[in-house]
């Protein structure tokens, strides 16, 4: 009885381990593809710096940013950072 009971607990944590796996990958599958339309949206732009960027580098540049964000009932309204280069990059970006 014990066997069958330790036999099931097993495949019991062996299913859990795969959801587990599964949904990291699903994650970073999805990251990835988001990184993919943040690129083409990129290449969409005036700048031709940043359409020879990287993943790595939109990461840095575009998406570790200081900004404020202030919700009412109606808007969200963000302010970047004084110190955020590429402004106008990230403006074109969210008005397309």
């Amino acid at each position: 009885m014990n066997e069958v009971k330790n036999m099931c607990f097993q495949i019991e944590y062996q299913i859990m381990v795969f959801l587990a796996n599964f949904f990291r990958l699903f994650l970073s599958n999805l990251a990835y593809e988001i990184f993919l339309l943040l690129k083409k949206s990129i290449k969409k732009t005036r700048f031709t710096k940043a359409k020879k960027w990287q993943i790595s580098t939109i990461r840095t540049q575009l998406l570790k940013i200081g900004a404020t964000l202030k919700v009412t009932k109606k808007r969200i309204y963000y302010q970047l950072s004084k110190a955020f280069v590429n402004q106008d990059l990230f403006r074109e970006i969210i008005t397309q």
